[in-house]
């Protein structure tokens, strides 16, 4: 286009801009409004080309002409338009904040001091990096809608984006790559991002450390509304990415290693998470005051399988939430140095003791548990390893329920397969998990109850006691069932290991040299049974309910029949014994009606029934024999 040209249409549209303004004392101003509609259209239809100073001063008229009938939203939307233009807002600040800012001033001020308070008080936000009201490099423009407001930049007399406090996006879900862990969000200042992960991050019960780079572009957010936990918690807000590490090393807090980057550059904060870990693992470094999971190992005279299973946990992400616990029962075999290899690792998270000779399993298992300063206590066997692509959303679920949990039932491979569920305390818990595994790697109990209720004193008051001698965790088992949440879980958190030979009491078979272990006898089996009856009668919630207590006895009298069903297929098969008549023994065992009577229930009727319960049980186990 030529000068010449462009001088024409400068000329045309100022003075269409005349005749609007002239028009503004005789016409309504719907019929103003519509005027600059058609004039801003033929502009942006480029049907009308004039200089970018033309335009600018075409949205500048506008935007006067809708603020003077308060069409403030629109009033906006034509300054930025002329800020596009190159229009200098030098023009109208006075105006913006006499009409915007200055009648709003004091609440401003007032709601940025609750804000800063709310931050500071909660530890949301180091009070250092707080700035004064007056330095602050934004004002809000409100609008004619709550919360809406445009920012403004002093420095530049610019304005710039809308924003709607506290208003985020609702995210289903979060990048994660570990299930236990916090997060850390790197991002700009836009309190809309950052609120979006916060809350999304708050939902599962996660801690969020916040390091954005225009701290003060959030600080001047907070003239709006007032903040509240319902809005932001659980949060630590920096400028500084190194003022995290240093929070992080000297606290006890799970390190964050979801990391949710909204500036899009390459930093990756992985190398200084793994610093962190390895202060927190070193015994200089380490608090040890916040453990959630105890790993404790029961061993004897495995030392190789023993050192190769605590360097394989050690190789955990989680410090200050994890403890390794193993005793050594008194090992005098071959294997005994590399349980002295085991007391040289050089990890605050280990815990080593070892008995000058044998005490048997149950004393060394309770021994594990002594030593167990954790929220909870995961038993496993010294050949049974744990998957670590489950053990954070195993943490998860413990740290949710923490305050209710009295036991989580977890899966191995082949060996343990609990129903999935949440039970409720007492007879829910019982009558779903009680008996339902005798194998003792991934059942995972509340430290504390254990304690509490004397569940260790007890095991080793009762050695004497079969299920306390051979199974010490089913006991605390059914204990804990009756004061908390039992949840059973399908996530496959036991990788079960190769099986050893195993140093318990054996038996020989009959005139047979064959030799089994003597609690997979049928002598075993049944000295078993009468232990947990002895147990059943102790607890609390027999005393108060009978008929959880027959309930109860029907089911061991079934867990006694099909254990003796495979100690016949595993054994006394092999020296062809009368199988039938064996179960028989069982049977007869089971459904003893003055043992009945006089422990579980005197009334003629009841047992009568319950002998039905348990005669059809034994027909039908007898079939699969």
């Amino acid at each position: 286009m030529s000068n010449k040209s462009l001088e024409e249409i400068n000329k045309k549209v100022e003075k269409y801009l005349r005749v609007i303004d002239e028009s503004i004392s005789t016409e309504s101003a719907d019929e103003i409004y519509k005027k600059y509609i058609n004039l801003v259209q033929k502009i942006e239809s480029k049907e009308y080309r004039p200089s970018r100073a033309v335009i600018a001063n075409v949205y500048v008229s506008f935007a006067y002409f809708l603020f003077r009938v308060s069409e403030f939203e629109h009033f906006f939307k034509m300054l930025i338009q002329a800020q596009n233009y190159g229009f200098s807002s030098v023009e109208i600040d006075s105006l913006l904040f006499e009409a915007f800012i200055e009648p709003n001033i004091n609440e401003f001020k007032k709601n940025y001091s609750a804000n800063l308070n709310f931050l500071t008080s909660n530890g949301y936000l180091n009070a250092e990096l707080t700035i004064p009201f007056h330095d602050l490099p934004y004002w809000l423009l409100p609008t004619e809608v709550e919360n809406e407001y445009y920012i403004y930049l002093k420095e530049e007399k610019l304005i710039k984006e809308k924003i709607v406090l506290f208003k985020y996006n609702f995210r289903q879900s979060l990048p994660t790559k570990d299930a236990f862990s916090d997060y850390l969000i790197l991002g700009s200042g836009d309190l809309y991002d950052i609120l979006t992960y916060t809350n999304a991050i708050r939902k599962i019960d996660k801690k969020a450390y916040i390091v954005l780079n225009d701290l003060a572009k959030f600080l001047s957010f907070l003239q709006g509304g007032v903040m509240d936990n319902s809005i932001i918690s659980n949060v630590v807000i920096t400028n500084n990415i190194d003022s995290i590490w240093e929070y992080l090393k000297t606290s006890n807090a799970v390190l964050p290693r979801n990391t949710i980057n909204l500036l899009g550059d390459s930093y990756n904060p992985k190398t200084l998470i793994n610093e962190i870990h390895n202060y927190r693992i070193s015994k200089g470094g380490r608090r040890g005051d916040k453990v959630l999971l105890s790993i404790c190992i029961p061993s004897f005279n495995r030392g190789y399988r023993a050192l190769q299973n605590v360097k394989y946990l050690l190789q955990s992400l989680y410090d200050e939430e994890i403890e390794v616990i193993i005793s050594n029962n008194g090992t005098q075999n071959e294997t005994k140095e590399y349980y002295e290899k085991i007391n040289d690792i050089d990890d605050a998270r280990l815990k080593y003791f070892a008995f000058e000779q044998n005490q048997g399993f149950a004393i060394n298992c309770s021994k594990v548990c002594e030593l167990a300063s954790g929220k909870f206590i995961l038993l496993i066997s010294d050949e049974d390893l744990v998957d670590f692509n489950v053990l954070g959303s195993v943490m998860s679920n413990l740290y949710k329920f923490k305050e209710s949990l009295a036991i989580m039932r977890t899966s191995s491979t082949t060996q343990s397969k609990p129903t999935v569920k949440f039970a409720q305390p007492g007879k829910d818990a019982l009558l779903t998990f009680m008996l339902t595994s005798n194998y003792m790697s991934g059942i995972i109990l509340n430290n504390q109850l254990l304690k509490k209720h004397k569940g260790i004193e007890y095991v080793k008051e009762n050695l004497n006691n079969s299920v306390c001698y051979y199974y010490p965790h089913m006991f605390w088992e059914i204990l804990l069932c009756q004061y908390g949440h039992v949840l059973g879980s399908d996530m496959v958190l036991i990788k079960e290991g190769e099986a050893e030979k195993t140093e318990v009491p054996t038996v020989g078979i009959g005139e047979s040299e064959l030799e089994i272990p003597y609690y997979a006898s049928i002598e075993g089996r049944l000295e078993q049974h009468q232990g947990f009856c002895n147990i059943f009668k102790t607890l609390e919630v027999c005393t108060a309910d009978n008929d959880l207590y027959r309930s109860m006895y029907l089911t061991l009298c079934v867990k006694t029949m099909l254990l003796t069903r495979l100690s016949i297929n595993v054994f006394y098969k092999k020296i062809n014994a009368d199988i039938y008549e064996l179960l028989e023994r069982a049977f007869v065992f089971c459904a003893r009606e003055e043992f009945y009577k006089n422990n579980i229930n005197s009334d003629p009727i009841k047992y009568q029934n319950d002998l039905g319960v348990i005669t059809r049980s034994y027909n039908q186990i007898k079939i699969q024999l």
